[in-house]
């Protein structure tokens, strides 16, 4: 029931009370009449009280109007309501009629909709139907789908099977590409080694031919000392039989006497000869075995020891500008390297990397640069008057200006740039950091011979395993250093070195160091840097 129609119920049953309350005089009432006035039982006993009749009478009175004027207001209150009620009343009876049209229009549309369920009672049958029929085909597809699952059961099986091929022949071909690739590699350093043994075949050969010629002058010359003996062997013999014969003449034992010292004259120019040549051949023989020499290689280990007997440590000073604000701070830069020799020039090479002069990012901001070199075997530091960079400007080439002849009296061993790179695949790759070394085989780049790759897929290490790193040394098999690693796979080429330094790089240290242009020439260099390609620089 809605509220409408429970308020109209309620008015209802308020009328109807109205309708039956009575509103008789009870029997016992006292009645005024006339002028008669009514007084009640208190006032009788507040007057008996000796209160005075007036003015409980004026009392009453005031209290009489002031209920006269309550009731007045109170009637015009409930007449009000009165109103209200019935015009709420009315408002009620219309929509109390509006809501029974509504449920007449709602009974017609009950009627409807009961056709519409017989209707719907019929679709509901023939669906029942379908839905048996539905039902039927459902069996027989979950009959077909059985036979379907056993087939699609083989498939999966076969598929397995070959997804397992697939996979086999996804791990052959990752491994034949993988052989492929060492064959390439072995193949192309096979291509140098064959070079390299071609060119030395040749020398060996041209040495070899010079050898026989002398072989043979000595053969020659041999055979003309047997004939000079031979024939002072007949003269001796001449002689014996002339001393036989003193009697004949003293004339012709004088003339066999001057025979015999031409002859030994004679014999012993043929024997200083034969010295002469023989002493020749010690020389060649000697020269030949210093040139097979040096195509000997030199163990691993021997060519770590004679890094470590010659080692120098290039010590840096400098202060820059740090922070924020700027403020100068001081710090030293120090690595392991190994003096070079070309000539009379005297050299080191590092790498940039962690040094004042750094290039590969955020150039420092140089106050001032001082330098120097120390030893074990120096017994004073090298001082370091300037630095240059190489084409490649991670690459430091420090000159030192002193006499190579002096250098050596010290006892230390001046490195040279391999004359025959390539002689060799293998090389030494030394850990200048700590002090680690293993044995790789290297490559001279194809597209770039400023650099040489370093496979590091047959690494032999011998003191614990290292990643070959910015800074490291490369040597060849003869002790001689090949380059310096640029990154993990590539290390710069050292050769022509006076040809590869960067033009206007110069930079001098100590008081003639100058800030501003260096530090221009840093940032220049780090754009320069930006044009390698990506497999030298990462």
């Amino acid at each position: 029931m809605n509220r409408s129609l429970l308020l109209v119920v309620c008015d209802f049953l308020l009328l109807s009370i109205l309708a039956l309350a009575r509103f008789d005089v009870p029997k016992d009432a006292v009645i005024a009449q006339d002028d008669q006035k009514v007084v009640s039982k208190e006032v009788v006993e507040r007057i008996s009280d000796g209160e005075n009749y007036d003015d409980v009478v004026a009392e009453l009175e005031a209290t009489n109007e002031t209920l006269l004027e309550n009731l007045s207001s109170d009637k015009d209150d409930l007449v009000e309501q009165k109103l209200k009620l019935e015009a709420e009343i009315a408002q009620r009876q219309k929509e109390l009629e509006q809501k029974e049209q509504e449920i007449a229009s709602k009974d017609a549309v009950i009627e409807g909709n009961k056709e519409a369920l017989d209707l719907a009672k019929k679709e509901a049958q023939k669906l029942e139907s379908q839905r048996k029929e539905i039902e039927r085909k459902r069996e027989e597809l979950l009959q077909s789908n059985a036979a379907s699952k056993k087939e699609l059961e083989l498939l999966a099986k076969n598929l397995e099977q070959a997804k397992k091929q697939s996979e086999e022949l996804a791990e052959l071909k990752s491994k034949k590409e993988k052989e492929a690739e060492a064959a390439r590699l072995e193949l192309a350093a096979s291509v140098e080694r064959a070079k390299a043994q071609e060119l030395a075949a040749a020398e060996a050969k041209a040495l070899l031919i010079e050898e026989k010629k002398r072989s043979d002058e000595l053969i020659a010359s041999t055979a003309k000392i047997d004939q000079k003996i031979d024939s002072l062997n007949k003269g001796l013999d001449g002689v014996g039989k002339d001393l036989k014969s003193v009697g004949e003449g003293l004339v012709g034992v004088g003339e066999k006497i001057s025979t015999v010292s031409d002859d030994v004259s004679s014999v012993k120019e043929g024997v200083s000869k034969v010295e002469k040549d023989v002493q020749e051949s010690v020389e060649v023989q000697k020269e030949n075995f210093r040139k097979l020499n040096e195509r000997q290689t030199r163990s691993v280990n021997e060519i770590f020891t004679r890094y470590e007997q010659n080692k120098v440590s290039l010590d840096l000073i400098y202060t820059h500008k740090s922070g924020i604000f700027q403020t100068n701070r001081d710090d030293k830069f120090s690595v392991d390297t190994i003096l070079m020799v070309d000539g009379n020039f005297v050299y080191a090479l590092v790498h940039a990397k962690d040094s004042p002069f750094r290039v590969e990012f955020n150039p420092r901001k140089l106050v001032s640069v001082t330098g120097q070199i120390t030893g074990p075997k120096f017994k004073e530091p090298l001082q370091v008057k300037e630095i240059a960079f190489m084409d490649d400007p991670r690459i430091i080439i420090v000159p030192l200006y002193a006499n190579p002849q002096e250098l050596a009296k010290t006892g230390i061993e001046l490195f040279n740039a391999p004359e025959n790179p390539f002689l060799f695949d293998d090389a030494v790759v030394v850990d200048v950091k700590d002090g680690r070394f293993g044995q790789t085989k290297c490559l001279r780049d194809e597209k770039d011979g400023r650099y040489i790759e370093v496979d590091e897929k047959h690494f032999a290490f011998l003191t614990g395993a290292f990643n070959p790193g910015k800074g490291d040394l490369v040597f060849s098999q003869k002790a001689e250093l090949l380059g310096i690693m640029v990154n993990g796979d590539y290390a710069f080429h050292v050769k022509n070195l006076g040809s590869r330094i960067h033009g206007g790089s110069r930079t001098l240290l100590g008081s003639s160091f100058q800030a501003d242009k260096t530090n221009a020439l840093l940032h220049d260099l780090s754009r320069n840097l930006s044009g390698l390609n990506k497999k030298f620089k990462y």
